[in-house]
């Protein structure tokens, strides 16, 4: 009986496995079809070309736009009666101090005009806070959800988990400390108050920080929950910085030091400057110095500065697009000087004529495809064109030639 078209013709579920087959047998015996561009020099001059408009249409505004951002920096951790200590004593006399700290001041002279908002940044150097223990020290549902969330008794905060290092009856909540964690634990403690002058003058008002928005909305939203600290830098002798007296979320200060900076020269913002500063003008800086970075041999800053579309100062950005687009375009001028001026000695592409032995008019050219040649001759037809490639034909371990398309 005649099998009807549906027995003869294969369904679409079979021809599409068989398909899927065949493209996978390709795959593992890497025969899949490829394509590479032949790379000409005009071809390369395009690439550099494109190359160096690129880089130099981001560089160029990128720079002008660091370079008009006005920053101003004053190192205050040696200021004062900290100027002739050695670290030891400078201890010392930061702990002596207790929570009041130690008064300091420092000037920040004003050369150029800054205008609002002027952000108010602090700089610890050499506080390496991007180190793998420090960064995963913290519990996120800890911060968001108190201390009911952590059911397990298992925290990353090891070994700020607790005040004493385990549980203690003699603390509240036996001793578990709300925010836990390291970088919680080693919260900056140092306070500012700024004023300003004009230069000559007596007169001086103060310049009132403004300490809100400086989180991010995220972490204020949704990292975060509405949960006070309990027990948290509450013991003098074991605290590692000041305490939190609000709600998480609401303590932005405590927001921007959860998140570790990646340098060395860690920059956190501590508020902003709703109102200009006109040029020739002194600004005060008292510091209650609480923070201890003697130890540790670190310095302490504080910068003003303003912004730009791309962010603070940074001019090494800018540099870095411009110097690689130079680069491309010398490159490209390279390639065209040597190339299409013929300054120096190119060779042309698959000219069989520049081939050694045949500029030399040594040996013998077999005249067919197959067949042999004298031993150790060097032959022409080793190179034959097809298929508008060039093919190379090899001698096998029998003497025979053929031909391997390339």
């Amino acid at each position: 009986m005649p099998s009807s078209e549906s027995d003869s013709q294969p369904s679409g579920s079979a021809a599409q496995g068989k398909k899927e087959s065949k493209w996978h047998k390709r795959f593992v015996q890497q025969r899949l079809r490829g394509w590479s561009p032949i790379l000409h020099a005009r071809n390369a001059e395009l690439y550099f070309l494109a190359v160096g408009v690129f880089c130099l249409a981001l560089g160029i505004p990128i720079l002008v736009a660091s370079l008009n951002v006005v920053e101003y920096k004053a190192r205050y951790d040696l200021a004062g009666v900290f100027a002739d200590l050695d670290s030891n004593n400078q201890q010392e006399l930061l702990w002596g101090a207790g929570d009041e700290g130690v008064l300091v001041m420092v000037e920040i002279e004003v050369t150029k005009r800054m205008t609002a908002p002027i952000y108010v940044v602090y700089e610890l150097d050499s506080m390496f806070q991007n180190y793998r223990r420090y960064v995963r020290s913290f519990d996120p549902d800890n911060m968001h959800d108190g201390l009911e969330a952590n059911k397990s008794g298992v925290s990353a905060c090891e070994p700020f988990t607790y005040i004493t290092g385990a549980p203690d009856a003699a603390f509240p909540n036996q001793g578990a400390i709300l925010p836990c964690g390291q970088i919680s634990q080693s919260l900056f403690n140092d306070t500012f108050e700024l004023s300003a002058r004009r230069r000559g003058g007596a007169a001086a008002w103060e310049l009132p920080i403004n300490s809100s928005d400086i989180a991010w909305a995220s972490d204020r939203d949704h990292l975060y929950g509405a949960v006070n600290a309990e027990n948290f830098n509450t013991v003098p002798a074991l605290r590692g910085g000041r305490g939190v007296f609000a709600p998480l979320n609401q303590d932005q200060h405590w927001m921007v030091w959860q998140r570790p900076a990646a340098q060395a020269q860690a920059q956190k913002l501590y508020g902003r400057i709703d109102s200009d500063l006109e040029a020739d003008m002194i600004v005060t800086v008292l510091v209650y110095n609480r923070y201890n970075t003697y130890g540790f041999q670190g310095a302490k800053s504080l910068i003003l500065t303003t912004n730009s579309w791309v962010g603070g100062k940074n001019v090494f950005l800018g540099s870095v697009y411009i110097v690689i687009g130079g680069l491309a375009w010398l490159a490209a001028a390279s390639l065209f000087i040597t190339y299409n001026l013929g300054l120096f000695w190119k060779r042309g592409y698959g000219d069989l004529s520049l081939l050694s032995w045949e500029v030399n008019g040594k040996g013998a050219r077999p005249t067919a495809r197959t067949g042999s040649a004298p031993p150790g001759t060097p032959s022409q037809a080793h190179l034959q064109p097809g298929d508008g490639r060039l093919r190379v034909q090899s001698r096998n371990r029998a003497g025979e030639h053929r031909v391997v398309p390339q």
